[in-house]
């Protein structure tokens, strides 16, 4: 379960476990559980089932990066939650997979940051430098998920605010410390729920506020493919990205180590901005 992604700002998406069980009301018009039932990758989809063809992808998605001195964005696990209980015993071999993709950064999201820190490999420290955690928000009750998320060490932190359900502002404003990147979007499909677009002014203006780079996926429904608020198009990506290809161009187009990796981040955050 692994291809060049129509995730937008992403070069590829990757599933090495497939299946999840819904958890909050974002999940009720599940789209991974919607295209499970189309495609018939597994049978009972509240099973998490392990993918049989994503192992080794990544692998060659690192030497074409690499060949050319490039960085991809992963989406990892777009058909699960990356940090379920059920995936426990194969998660290690995730993070070996990329503390050996240095020229992948990786994003993986959840709507459950409470499981996150027992679940990190030991050698974590303050985040590996190629990964990007993030968290879903779709009604101000789950706000609190920024704050767990926040408190666990990463190089950025993300919120995706999609399916948007109502209104975050104004207290989104009280969770923000520690986020780096916001994205805003409405649900899709033929039971799509009702998006407001002001509702995405309001989050732009607080990212603004904030200097939190800011993108608009699109009201969904319909209008999904309209990305715009009043005939403005936002789309940027957490400062880290900047950040990263620089710390990666010094030596040569590919990092081998993570240790050397973690070495020029260090010497990167000394450097004037």
């Amino acid at each position: 379960m692994a291809e060049s992604t129509k995730i937008k700002d992403y070069d590829h998406t990757i599933n090495f476990w497939i299946g999840c069980t819904k958890f909050s009301e974002g999940c009720a018009h599940c789209y991974a559980e919607a295209m499970n039932k189309r495609y018939k990758w597994i049978p009972d989809f509240s099973k998490i089932t392990r993918a049989k063809g994503a192992w080794k992808i990544p692998y060659k998605w690192q030497k074409q990066a690499a060949s050319t001195g490039k960085i991809d964005l992963v989406f990892g696990n777009s058909l699960s939650e990356f940090w379920h209980p059920q995936a426990d015993k194969w998660r290690a071999e995730v993070w070996k997979i990329v503390k050996n993709t240095p020229n992948l950064i990786w994003r993986f999201q959840t709507k459950r940051p409470e499981l996150i820190v027992d679940r990190l490999p030991e050698d974590w420290g303050n985040g590996y430098p190629n990964v990007w955690l993030g968290v879903t928000v779709e009604m101000k009750k789950y706000l609190h998920r920024l704050d767990t998320l926040c408190k666990v060490p990463a190089v950025a932190h993300l919120l995706t605010a999609e399916p948007l359900l109502e209104d975050l502002t104004p207290q989104l404003a009280d969770h923000v410390n520690g986020l780096d990147y916001v994205w805003v979007g409405g649900e899709n499909g033929p039971q799509c729920r009702a998006f407001d677009m002001q509702w995405a002014r309001n989050i732009r203006d607080l990212c603004y506020q904030h200097d939190i780079p800011f993108t608009f996926g699109g009201p969904g429904g319909v209008h999904q493919r309209n990305a715009c608020i009043d005939g403005v198009k936002y789309a940027s990506q957490p400062r880290h990205l900047e950040t990263y290809r620089r710390m990666m161009q010094p030596s040569s187009k590919t990092i081998c180590t993570l240790g050397e990796q973690i070495q020029l981040a260090e010497t990167e955050a000394r450097l004037p901005q």
